[in-house]
């Protein structure tokens, strides 16, 4: 009995749609393109209702390719979670990939999804964290930017510098949603303007630069690094951005002949 149910599993298994059928049977079915869809998204609804993660999976991720048409898939919200939630790499990355096209800083959902994201932060697998964190910055919210500050702020002194650079950048989309995160933050962030790895240090100045942009005067005790990496860096992209902050401001320019 139960070898003829896994049999049955596995034959089923065989004929379902991936997102590779998907997308050929779309580009096949250009006259009824709209009743095509519809039929895949009520196979879709029927394959989210398997136990199987790897057939959600699937799911989730040809509503991803279906809602990039313009159709919604906000009611896919709780199965696009529980993709997230898998301890399977392949899975979680489609997850996060969902919900970052899917749900928004107003999505009643995300309340559910903070101790999930935090695990993610603070898992020993660096891409686990590096998922969260690119997946994060499309929807976080006042609250969990509140609530997962400090697991972000930790990231930002990782010894990996794919989690730093990562972390760096995401604290500019907290301090967007969160202003008191920055006080306590600011330290971190100064460090990282002098971090050993080019593509942390980078991170670093944009975020700089972007907060500067709105209140200058609380960044000019920085004019003597920005100074040296002025003198120093080889890297164009990170000069530029240094150049128009200091020709958009040059009470900086003058903060640092000051302090010579």
């Amino acid at each position: 009995m139960a070898l003829k149910k896994v049999k049955g599993n596995f034959f089923e298994r065989m004929f379902d749609k991936n997102l590779t059928d998907l997308v050929r049977g779309i580009r096949n079915n250009k006259d009824n393109e709209a009743k095509y869809i519809s039929t895949c998204i009520e196979e879709i609804k029927q394959e989210l209702r398997q136990d199987n993660i790897s057939v959600k999976c699937n799911a989730v991720a040809k509503l991803t390719y279906i809602q990039m048409l313009g159709y919604d898939i906000s009611w896919a919200g709780f199965n696009i979670i529980e993709v997230m939630s898998s301890s399977r790499f392949t899975c979680k990355r489609i997850g996060y990939l969902a919900a970052s096209q899917c749900f928004h800083p107003d999505s009643e959902l995300l309340m559910l999804t903070t101790n999930m994201i935090r695990k993610d932060l603070n898992s020993q697998n660096q891409y686990d964290a590096g998922v969260a964190l690119s997946g994060l910055s499309c929807f976080i919210s006042p609250d969990l930017s509140r609530d997962l500050a400090n697991d972000i702020m930790t990231l930002m002194s990782s010894t990996k510098p794919y989690l730093r650079m990562k972390a760096v950048l995401m604290m500019y989309k907290v301090f967007l949603r969160y202003p008191e995160a920055l006080r306590p933050a600011f330290p971190k962030l100064k460090e990282k303007l002098e971090d050993p790895d080019p593509g942390v240090q980078s991170a670093a100045v944009n975020v700089i630069c972007e907060l500067a942009r709105k209140n200058p005067k609380n960044y000019l005790p920085l004019a003597p690094i920005f100074f040296k990496l002025m003198t120093t860096s080889t890297n164009n992209w990170m000069l530029i951005k240094i150049i128009k902050l200091v020709s958009a401001d040059p009470l900086i320019t003058g903060h640092q002949i000051d302090s010579q």
